[in-house]
């Protein structure tokens, strides 16, 4: 077949590249790289990476490593460390310099400089997350199902619920993911003994942007409908009958709760929910509900969902690579 071939002007060019620029990587850079410029203003240094050559980078680099603190002299965590070398070697490279600061023999001083900086802060007891998220027990998640936090009984409890039972099934991320999702996203099916199922068929989001290097989940998870009072499936169909008439088919699948609903029939705006407010959903059941006071100092977050998940699969003893085909995540990570 013969190819047709239209010429790029570089507007075009650059429109392609920074649409395969990840936001939150963006952001990423951008902080570091004001980070290492505002320090350089301090000390009478260049502020601009690329603008040194590569030996008085490598010794910048190496004092900056050292020196680095937060605004309240506090140290970053060691993982944070990762994540700023990384963040400076990719301004590097979209500046086309020549050397990576994570790769190459040249810069082996100041990696071993932060390699040190990182091994002596873990020594001093960081890097062990004290704060992280933590998953639910399984009478932690039966409290918010009796105080109707999860369920059907308001709009508000249901699309928690939704939330809830996609991120159990299909490992979910907390928010960008479930911003993402898109009600042509799911299909009901059913097996050959009759039983319906769910299946969700995910679509570019934060880390599975769509591009070259997409890998698709190994498995398909499905979630079954059981027949009892939760049940998935059940719970699934009744949240799409309570959508507005148009959108029962089609949009965003989360939508604006309608606190107060003037019929019974229609419980959402056709207004898509924030992105907030979805990352907020697990911090809020617990505020809304006994877990404040069961568990005060438990640190509930979206990602307590997703570990929660990992966790009923590991002690249902799923292997590891198989909980990662089913989830998408890393389960030694979780």
């Amino acid at each position: 077949m013969a190819c047709r071939f239209i010429e790029a002007d570089d507007e075009l060019i650059e429109l392609l590249k920074c649409e395969s620029e990840n936001k939150n990587t963006k952001r990423s850079t951008g902080y570091w790289k004001g980070i290492f410029e505002k320090w350089a203003k301090t000390r009478g240094k260049e502020e601009q990476l690329e603008s040194y050559d590569i030996p008085e980078l490598n010794e910048a680099l190496s004092q900056f490593y050292a020196e680095l603190r937060k605004e309240n002299g506090q140290d970053y965590e060691p993982d944070s460390l990762k994540v700023m070398q990384a963040a400076l070697d990719r301004h590097l490279r979209s500046k086309n310099y020549p050397k990576s600061i994570v790769r190459d023999t040249e810069f082996l001083f100041s990696r071993k400089v932060l390699e040190g900086k990182a091994r002596k802060l873990r020594e001093q007891g960081m890097g062990k997350r004290p704060n992280k998220a933590k998953s639910l027990t399984k009478e932690e998640e039966e409290i918010i199902w009796q105080n109707g936090q999860l369920g059907n009984q308001t709009p508000r409890s249901l699309i928690n619920t939704m939330w809830w039972l996609l991120t159990m099934h299909f490992g979910s991320r907390g928010r960008q993911e479930h911003h993402d999702m898109m009600v042509e996203d799911f299909s009901i099916e059913k097996d050959d003994d009759g039983v319906e199922f769910i299946t969700f068929s995910e679509g570019p989001t934060k880390t599975r942007q769509g591009g070259l290097r997409v890998k698709p989940r190994l498995a398909t998870p499905k979630m079954f409908a059981t027949g009892e009072k939760r049940c998935p499936v059940a719970l699934f169909k009744q949240y799409l009958e309570k959508r507005p008439e148009e959108m029962k088919k089609t949009g965003p699948f989360y939508l604006a709760v309608i606190d107060k609903p003037q019929t019974s029939a229609v419980w959402y705006k056709k207004t898509p929910m924030g992105k907030n407010t979805i990352n907020n959903i697990m911090k809020t059941m617990k505020e809304d509900s006994p877990l404040k006071d069961v568990c005060p100092e438990k640190k509930l977050t979206n990602h307590s969902a997703r570990k929660t998940v990992v966790k009923k699969l590991k002690s249902s003893g799923i292997p590891k690579c198989e909980i990662k085909n089913i989830t998408g995540h890393n389960p030694s990570r979780a």
